[in-house]
């Protein structure tokens, strides 16, 4: 009798405590979200911004996906969701669509850059300008 009051209380603090550990954060702050986009293996940066604002700059290693163009669905649905992928977009709503998105087409690993590029760039982070078309 004793055993089994010791696996309730047990199963109970489990429940109690989620019984998971691991972090489940997915919108990280700037430094936060260089670090692990550069530290992580395999990591994919993708830019859900429009053409002309990635013209502004965009981060360096960024694949530009436009969330509001029409194929940005099947774009996605044709990439590898057990890759880590960082998102962002201008201000982290388009991203965090985005990301939605991703999770529910099965994506494993997706970030966001809480408050998007004016976050980068409030932090001192630098930005790759492209070059005007000739």
């Amino acid at each position: 009798m004793k055993q089994f009051i010791i696996a309730i209380c047990c199963v109970a603090m489990s429940a109690c405590t989620g019984g998971n550990t691991t972090d489940t954060k997915t919108s990280l702050g700037p430094a936060e979200f260089d670090e692990q986009s550069k530290t992580t293996a395999e990591a994919i940066l993708l830019d859900v911004r429009t053409a002309e604002e990635v013209q502004s700059g965009y981060i360096k290693g960024a694949i530009n996906m436009d969330y509001k163009r029409p194929e940005f669905k099947l774009l996605i649905a044709g990439m590898d969701k057990t890759k880590p992928y960082f998102v962002y977009c201008l201000s982290g709503m388009r991203s965090g669509k985005a990301a939605d998105f991703m999770r529910e087409q099965g994506f494993e690993h997706v970030m966001t850059l809480d408050g998007g590029i004016k976050a980068w760039t409030a932090a001192g982070l630098p930005l790759v300008t492209p070059s005007p078309a000739p």
